[in-house]
């Protein structure tokens, strides 16, 4: 066991050695990047925790996090709305002395966080059942949360063949009637990116980031090509879009939008279908689909939607700490009159 005197938990590492660790690791996310600390950065009402657990005695990195702290826009209410988001980390070496260093490295997360933030929430990519009970002892709780990775090693044919019929006959459908698949090279065109990412999110009653933060994925992440913005076009109309990340072989799926009244094109469905054909053609190994939903929206549409592109599917859990429980339950409260009122406004 290495002398607790041995470890430090900085936010101070050499940038090349905390690039190498991350990159390097078997359980290496795009979202544990430095690129990814500085879109948060760049992101109104965001800001990135990055810290690391270096050995002293040999200068080894041990485990490094990247939390993105996040206050979304709920008009008076914002404040209220301040939490922590650890997707796919921490990372860690794959022995005792990692696992040693992720209890140290939550321990100094969470006096930060109890600070910052009513609550954080870790959304695993991997699984590490090495270090889960390291969550619980630091009051972090298990929920299902599942997902759905497609093993694109496969042929495009083989790809093809694991859709169920409908999804097929949606894509169909969608070349028959003309609609097309461009990627997003122009910045100017971000704007009708997330005009179209904001009618879904309000269709579901979800809270969107500001538009800097697609702004700063599009220059940082676009340029090392590390994101494509793809959009579907009907009669020289954008209908509907996707944002996926891309990193060391894995294509991840992350915001998505769609215009209502073209929904019957089945755009959606072409969009994944594109990206799939692509990412089996470009030596990318995985499709990650960015979450499968909780145990209570099995049978959610958009959850089915994504089931029936014939991934395999997973359960890593995700794990949650509340900090400030009466700041929290006041919140919720006041959210949900919030909504009301926000629903009652728009009848009118």
């Amino acid at each position: 066991m290495i002398s607790e005197t041995s470890f430090k938990v900085t936010d101070r590492f050499e940038k090349e050695a905390f690039d190498r660790f991350v990159y390097e690791n078997q359980n290496t996310s795009v979202f544990q990047t430095l690129e990814m600390a500085e879109v948060y950065k760049r992101n109104k009402g965001c800001k990135p925790l990055t810290l690391a657990v270096i050995n002293d005695d040999t200068g080894e990195i041990l485990a490094t996090l990247l939390a993105k702290i996040l206050e979304e826009k709920r008009g008076f209410l914002s404040s209220f709305s301040r939490h922590s988001t650890l997707r796919g980390g921490p990372i860690f070496v794959d022995n005792k002395e990692g696992v040693e260093a992720v209890s140290l490295l939550l321990q100094h997360y969470n006096k930060i966080a109890a600070k910052e933030v009513l609550y954080s929430r870790i959304y695993p990519l991997h699984d590490v059942s090495q270090i889960t009970p390291v969550f619980r002892e630091y009051g972090y709780e298990y929920e299902y949360w599942q997902n759905f990775l497609v093993d694109l090693t496969k042929s495009k044919e083989e790809l093809w063949s694991k859709l169920k019929r409908d999804k097929k006959r949606a894509v169909t459908k969608a070349k028959r009637n003309g609609v097309e698949i461009e990627e997003i090279t122009d910045k100017t065109l971000i704007p009708i990116f997330y005009d179209l990412v904001k009618e879904t999110y309000t269709n579901r009653g979800l809270p969107l980031e500001d538009i800097s933060l697609f702004e700063a994925v599009f220059e940082i992440l676009g340029s090392k090509n590390m994101a494509k913005f793809l959009v579907a076009k009907y009669k020289g109309e954008y209908i509907a879009t996707r944002l996926v990340l891309t990193y060391k072989g894995v294509i991840y799926d992350w915001h998505v939008g769609a215009s209502r009244k073209f929904l019957s094109l089945k755009p959606n469905d072409l969009l994944v279908w594109h990206i799939l054909e692509w990412g089996s053609e470009n030596d990318f190994h995985t499709f990650d689909f960015g979450g499968g939903g909780e145990f209570h929206e099995a049978d959610a549409g958009w959850v089915e939607f994504k089931r029936r592109f014939g991934g395999k599917t997973v359960n890593y859990g995700r794990y949650t700490k509340i900090h400030k429980p009466k700041k929290l339950w006041f919140a919720k409260k006041a959210f949900a009159l919030y909504s009301k009122y926000i629903k009652m406004f728009r009848a009118f």
